[in-house]
């Protein structure tokens, strides 16, 4: 058995070596593209999803939120129940919200929304919306009269977004807008920002600072719609959910995970898909060495008639067109590699792709292009 591997590898050598360079070349370079591919393509779909879950965790919901059950209609206690909650290992910070039904009217254009009352101190340490203002400044603390406003309710003249014909259509910040709560009062507010973070959910929203949301609805004072939690890094979910479940009754608490069904209806599309032109590509690929190899042993069978008159086994001649193949995936896979590290993912977070989501970076593991 020795004796044939060492002679089938003495065949690839002189085969590789003596053969046509230019075929050698070109099939490595197909190879190469080939590999590049199942690499390129599962990191750009990692890439998306990665970048939809991103902003819902730092524009939507947090890590954790915390909502009354269907027996409550608010959590209760609030400011005793975030010192509490604070104080749990790996709990990174807190921020309480209230929230309500609203009409907003601009000269003859209205929308509906939801307000939130937020204390913006609180809300920045939690969510990153702050970071994703186009127009004017965040909500201050001491704010009565200013609202915040998502690009998609207030159109900012910006007739390229997904829910233009449904916003305010030409709000910027500094205009005066007209808001009907639910409750029946109306207020003038004028637009202190305008964020817009490219996810549909947040830009849908509006803000107001926690004193301001009293004057509306006194029921809110110490109580809360909902609680949103940053974790640390290295925190444990399900500890965290287990050791806030017996601070309190009456709540119910949920995974940012819950909240992602379009991402995960996302994922499962995503899949499907890579799948398919993962299996695509390699057939490729195997067609291809296929090809080359057929071409060469059909040119190439005088040759392999002398080969086996002076004794060599048929074992061993076709054990060294396999090892010319290897050799060829090999090559084309390490070139691939490569390029990939060094040239593609470089060059694309330079000129990152833009999703509806926003700018999407590939995500690619060694596991990926080990796979």
């Amino acid at each position: 058995m020795i004796k044939i591997l060492k002679v089938a590898g003495l065949l690839a050598f002189t085969s590789i070596t003596r053969g046509n360079k230019g075929i050698i070349l070109l099939t490595i370079a197909i190879l190469c593209l080939v590999s590049m591919n199942l690499v390129f393509v599962p990191g750009l779909l990692d890439g998306l999803v990665s970048g939809a879950n991103d902003k819902l965790v730092n524009t939507y919901v947090g890590n954790l939120i915390i909502v009354p059950d269907s027996e409550k209609e608010m959590i209760r206690d609030v400011d005793n129940f975030i010192r509490k909650l604070e104080a749990i290992d790996g709990v990174a910070a807190v921020s309480a919200r209230n929230s309500i039904g609203a009409q907003l009217e601009y000269e003859e254009e209205t929308t509906s929304c939801s307000v939130h009352g937020i204390i913006p101190e609180q809300e920045e340490k939690v969510l990153n919306v702050q970071d994703w203002l186009i127009e004017g400044e965040y909500l201050d603390s001491r704010d009565r009269d200013s609202i915040l406003l998502g690009l998609e309710l207030a159109g900012a003249d910006r007739d390229d977004i997904a829910f233009y014909t449904r916003s305010l259509k030409s709000v910027h910040a500094g205009d005066e807008i007209t808001v009907r709560y639910a409750t029946g009062k109306e207020k003038i507010y004028t637009v202190k920002g305008i964020f817009y973070t490219e996810f549909i959910q947040t830009d849908l929203q509006a803000f107001i600072t926690d004193t301001e949301f009293l004057s509306i609805s006194a029921l809110a004072r110490n109580n809360a719609d909902s609680i949103h939690i940053k974790l640390t890094d290295d925190a444990d979910v399900g500890a965290v959910m287990e050791e806030i479940a017996l601070i309190k009754d009456g709540i119910e608490i949920h995974s940012w995970t819950e909240y992602a069904g379009i991402v995960r209806s996302m994922t499962d599309s995503f899949t499907v898909i890579n799948a398919i032109l993962n299996s695509v590509n390699l057939l490729v690929a195997g067609i291809t060495v296929f090809i080359v190899t057929y071409i060469e042993v059909t040119n190439r069978r005088r040759q392999i008639g002398i080969q086996r008159a002076i004794g060599i086994a048929p074992f061993s001649i076709s054990l060294s067109y396999l090892m010319r193949a290897v050799f060829y995936a090999f090559i084309g896979v390490l070139v691939a590699m490569l390029l990939f590290i060094h040239v593609v993912t470089p060059l694309e977070a330079r000129y990152p792709f833009h999703f509806p989501f926003g700018d999407i970076y590939l995500v690619t593991t060694t596991a990926d292009m080990v796979k």
